[in-house]
């Protein structure tokens, strides 16, 4: 699979997707904090990155969405993860 790099976005040639490099940092830094986060928010805790940092959780996806519409973030401009579940490092959709 080819990969093209930009400052602005990463497309992985074979399935045309394309990955904003806004999406490879908050990804990094969930990676990063991966850990951290089982121990600091109960299993299954919703956490949303944006800019590669925290910007909001809550214990269920409908609150972190009000959560983030506070903050003026829309929920699909943002990464969020669930505390304390196992995320694969790289996944294959067969179509």
């Amino acid at each position: 699979m080819e990969k093209q790099h930009t400052e602005s976005t990463v497309v992985l040639a074979l399935g045309r997707i394309v990955v904003t490099s806004s999406q490879v940092k908050n990804q990094r830094a969930y990676r990063e904090m991966e850990e951290e986060l089982g121990t600091r928010y109960p299993h299954g805790h919703f956490v949303a990155f944006d800019d590669g940092q925290v910007v909001a959780d809550a214990p269920d996806f409908d609150q972190l969405t009000e959560a983030l519409i506070a903050i003026g973030k829309n929920r699909s401009d943002v990464f969020v993860v669930q505390a304390g579940v196992a995320y694969p490092d790289e996944v294959f959709i067969l179509l």
